[in-house]
């Protein structure tokens, strides 16, 4: 006779339930404590697991969570895809998919990968795409569409897609946007591709874009900043803006009206393009009354002083400013020694951040070796400014006088008086020669107070 299905568990099954649930999250542990780049040591990985035994196998097989991270690239057998998918279920999935440059051939693969997609998008929590080329970007998106031109992915939280070489050669037509909906993302990062409508999501807290060269396509500069500005005001949620652009073509224009991005609190700037122009004209159209943190990365002077110009009102808020690049495009010259632009200290700053500044070391004919004499000059004018009290630096080099590191930092820090809590110094991995772990601990932070000059260890 049958047993019901409405009867309860014997002991038996109890105990072979709580064995899968046990060997679920030792799996779990081991798989996450190497987390595989590959897909054949994921397999592997895998595969070693259910190759123990019959208990083994089946618990590995019937916990769909330990299948929820996919690695998908050209060269995986097709019915491992298909196990894999089928293993995972409905579970929220973490999706890494490569195209290269094989893949624009494989028409199997992007058809196959493209439905997949499709069918199980409801279920992608996590989206990450690389791609080789615009040619092979494209073709994948062709198939989506023709599946279906606005697939719904209800579960996702954080979409990426980005080239496998910032050096990708430019499209001669518009690179076709990321097809679908996605009205629980949270966090979005494009890297060389145009506005989607993945940016009209209420939720998104966090959006980087990058890498959009606006001069190899004038047709597509004269539509950026609109399309832009009208995804922008969908997003009342942001909070950080990572913004990277080729920005001489974005022109000033009376029809653009303000957006207001209410929560945002990190804006992070970069144009490399070294000839003047308006600098910072797409940043001005940004209304951000809770702006805290700033990170600049500017290509000259000039530009930076056009930036300044437009945009004194954003600065005057920002209580943490991170310079990135040659830190020749942040300075001016008074009486011979270095000092930073007053436009960019502002009344609120409290924190400058040089960690990712080049060119702060210079070459000593005379004595032949590296020096710091301009960078020195910029730490003692900023600590010199009243409202400044924290530095966030690379490792200083000592000079031959004086002759100890302490003496060094003393001497940036005797001419300045104290306020309050005291200024201070971190030195980025400045014990690393003599520290023990790789990376650990191995930063220096300096204090300067009424009890006088003192450090102590902390994580770089």
């Amino acid at each position: 006779m049958a047993p019901c299905v409405t009867s309860p568990p014997t002991p038996a099954m109890n105990e072979a339930l709580a064995m899968v649930d046990i060997l679920g999250v030792i799996f779990e542990a081991c798989l996450a404590f190497d987390i595989s780049i590959t897909w054949q040591n994921d397999v592997r990985q895998k595969m070693a697991l259910g190759a123990v035994c019959r208990c083994w196998k089946l618990a590995l097989e019937s916990i769909p969570a330990l299948w929820s991270h996919i690695i998908l690239v050209p060269r995986m057998p097709l019915y491992y895809i298909d196990k894999v998918f089928w293993l995972a279920k409905a579970t929220p999935k973490h999706l890494s998919i490569e195209l290269d440059l094989d893949s624009g051939r494989d028409i199997t693969f992007l058809s196959h990968i493209a439905a997949l997609l499709v069918a199980k998008a409801s279920s992608v929590a996590y989206l990450s795409l690389q791609y080789w080329s615009y040619f092979v970007w494209g073709a994948f998106i062709r198939y989506i569409s023709a599946l279906n031109p606005r697939p719904t992915f209800s579960s996702l939280r954080k979409f990426s897609a980005t080239p496998a070489d910032t050096s990708i050669d430019s499209a001669t037509t518009l690179p076709r946007p990321f097809p679908g909906l996605a009205q629980s993302l949270e966090h979005l990062h494009l890297d060389g591709l145009p506005p989607c409508s993945f940016m009209a999501g209420f939720n998104i807290k966090t959006l980087v874009f990058r890498h959009y060269n606006l001069v190899s396509n004038r047709v597509a500069s004269s539509a950026f900043t609109p399309t832009l500005l009208d995804c922008f005001r969908q997003l009342p949620r942001l909070e950080s803006l990572a913004i990277d652009v080729t920005e001489p073509f974005i022109a000033q224009s009376p029809s653009y009206h303000p957006v207001v991005l209410p929560r945002l609190n990190y804006l992070a700037f970069c144009c490399d393009t070294p000839y003047p122009h308006a600098c910072g004209t797409l940043i001005s159209l940004l209304h951000v009354p809770q702006i805290r943190t700033l990170a600049l990365r500017l290509a000259s002077l000039s530009n930076t002083n056009d930036f300044l110009s437009i945009n004194a009102t954003r600065i005057s808020q920002v209580t943490t400013l991170r310079l990135i690049g040659a830190i020749s495009a942040y300075i001016e010259f008074t009486g011979g020694r270095a000092r930073l632009l007053s436009g960019l200290t502002g009344n609120k700053l409290r924190i400058l951040d040089f960690l990712d500044a080049s060119g702060t070391l210079e070459f000593d004919p005379g004595r032949k070796v590296l020096v710091q004499t301009r960078f020195l000059d910029i730490i003692a004018h900023a600590l010199a400014l009243p409202t400044v009290h924290h530095l966030v630096v690379p490792l200083l080099l000592s000079p031959i006088y004086p002759d100890s590191h302490a003496s060094l930092i003393r001497s940036l820090f005797e001419p300045v008086s104290i306020h309050g809590k005291g200024k201070h110094i971190f030195e980025n991995h400045a014990l690393c020669h003599v520290s023990d772990s790789v990376h650990s601990n191995c930063g220096r932070h300096w204090t300067w107070d009424y009890h006088g000059l003192h450090w102590e260890r902390y994580k770089s």
